[in-house]
């Protein structure tokens, strides 16, 4: 039976068997986007939306639209990488839609390599994540 460990930093190595969950990223999502980036340096109403687009199709695909976060109020921001960007989408789903979180969980641990014994999960502030591992068919490591 596999397990789960709430932990504040990834391991340095991981042994067989093991894998680590580290906070989200949609850093994926962003790359597919690259060359529609704006050459301003500062985002656009558009270049959010097919980004959240992009992550709804892949973490929520049945509530989650380009209209999910209101992109009008992060218009404008600037931003020099895909690191930054990323930053910029995690506060707008903070803020707009937290629901994706846990989805993104969800699909990270059906996702995970067969074999896995253990999960080193990054305490990231999603809301009820035991509960998600639970019902993936986990229990939890004591420390």
């Amino acid at each position: 039976m596999s397990k789960f460990k709430v932990v504040q930093e990834v391991p340095t190595e991981l042994s067989k068997g093991e894998f680590a969950i580290d906070k989200p990223s949609f850093l994926p999502q962003i790359a597919m986007h690259k060359t529609k980036k704006p050459r301003n340096g500062h985002t656009g109403s558009n270049y959010i939306r097919m980004i959240i687009d992009s992550i709804g199709q892949e973490y929520d695909p049945e509530n989650m639209t380009a209209y999910s976060v209101k992109a009008h109020n992060y218009d404008g921001r600037k931003f020099s990488s895909d690191e930054e960007m990323n930053e910029i989408v995690l506060e707008m789903l903070k803020a707009d839609y937290p629901a994706v979180f846990a989805k993104y969980l969800d699909k990270k641990i059906k996702t995970r390599p067969t074999n896995t014994s253990l999960i080193y999960y990054v305490d990231s502030g999603i809301n009820s994540f035991r509960e998600i591992f639970y019902k993936n068919g986990l229990s939890e490591q004591d420390s």
